[in-house]
């Protein structure tokens, strides 16, 4: 059965927001079952949308990753258009002048490196200090309601991981707005406009909805669910294939001896994943221009496949195999003194670990407790079966 998203469950309730003047923080995601977006449809049906505000990548999710966005106003319907990833991540009092009430509308995809989860957040703060309300329009969680990973741990907070939320959190982005608001005392007016028919089980392509395209690397649900794990390979000096047509499903460098980094990954257990020897040259992002030499993964079981492991066997695989070239990426290191890898999984005891040549399935066994803790806490939350 078909889903109904929360933007079009909003549509058929019209009359209970009549009066408000609203906001509304979205993206190119932002569309109906019928991919009409979703800001004509709201506006047409007579909802006062005032102000638009978007996340990283941009309202209409063309800006690459990283790149700071500047406000603008929106040349079709001459709305001003407020950044939330340039010289703001939280909003200003001023730009909430005047609003009774924030949607938020955009595709989640259920992982916490996902820069839109925080941008939330920090709508919610802003919007609780000024007694403005939230109105979240949920969306199924593309890669279901399973939980994965470790939790960040206090000191090591982001703008990619944090909340002591699991790699892959299991929920919708309106039971994560309910964990943020309650587990963490934001305290703002909150509503959730629930799917119809939505089920934990569901992966995307089973929604009956068609793939939105959340961020520019994110192109279909394989690449999102290799993302879970792959996305560790950005704190270290290898390229994730930002820049090539398979963001996250090739990874490579220029130094690397791919036919002995296949024989020697081939050794770990890799169950719903095969992968290949694969050279490529990045456009754009990490060694742009350069010739790679890599691998590409596919997923052939995504209820076995685990991208996390595999991840860690690769960059162990890669710190005992090219010693003299592995680094740790510190392009980002922050004030904190954590570089990017630290930030991304959470803490700085499993690089410690990688790098005295423990395993992948050694260190996921660590993180079962906080994964199974993180699980009971997010259960409560639980809008869907």
């Amino acid at each position: 059965m078909k889903i109904k998203p929360g933007i079009e469950k909003i549509l058929d309730n019209k009359t209970k927001y009549a009066k408000m003047n609203l906001g509304l923080l979205t993206n190119s995601s932002g569309v109906t079952s019928k991919l009409e977006i979703n800001l004509e449809k709201l506006l047409e049906s007579g909802f006062k949308i005032k102000k638009l505000f978007g996340p990283e990548h941009g309202i209409w999710g063309a800006v690459a990753d990283g790149e700071k966005v500047k406000d603008s106003v929106d040349p079709r319907y001459n709305l001003p258009v407020y950044s939330l990833y340039g010289a703001h991540l939280k909003p200003t009092q001023e730009m909430l002048d005047g609003l009774d009430a924030v949607i938020y509308d955009i595709q989640d995809v259920g992982l916490r490196y996902y820069t839109y989860i925080y941008t939330l957040g920090y709508l919610m703060e802003a919007c609780a200090e000024k007694c403005i309300k939230i109105i979240v329009l949920d969306r199924p969680n593309p890669l279901g309601g399973k939980v994965e990973g470790p939790v960040v741990r206090k000191g090591f907070e982001s703008f990619v991981g944090g909340y002591a939320l699991s790699v892959r959190y299991g929920l919708t982005i309106g039971e994560l707005a309910h964990y943020l608001n309650n587990e963490f005392n934001i305290g703002v007016d909150l509503e959730i406009v629930e799917m119809d028919n939505w089920r934990r089980k569901l992966y995307y392509d089973e929604t009956g909805l068609l793939w939105p395209t959340p961020s520019p690397n994110l192109p279909d649900l394989e690449h999102t669910i290799l993302y879970t794990g792959l996305c560790l390979l950005e704190g270290v000096n290898v390229s994730v294939g930002r820049g090539t047509v398979h963001p996250f499903k090739y990874i490579g460098a220029p130094w690397i001896d791919s036919k002995e980094l296949l024989k020697r990954l081939e050794k770990f257990p890799r169950e719903g994943i095969e992968m290949r020897e694969r050279s490529f040259i990045p456009f754009s992002a990490k060694y742009m221009n350069e010739l790679c030499y890599g691998l590409e993964f596919y997923v052939t079981d995504r209820e076995k496949a685990n991208p996390l492991k595999l991840s860690l066997n690769l960059i162990h695989v890669l710190i005992t195999l090219h010693p003299d070239h592995f680094e740790w990426d510190h392009v980002y290191h922050d004030a904190k003194g954590l570089n990017h890898f630290d930030r991304l999984i959470g803490n700085s005891e499993y690089k410690v670990l990688l790098q005295k040549g423990v395993t992948g399935e050694e260190i996921a066994e660590l993180w079962k407790e906080e994964e199974k803790s993180f699980m009971e806490i997010a259960q409560k939350y639980h809008l869907y079966r």
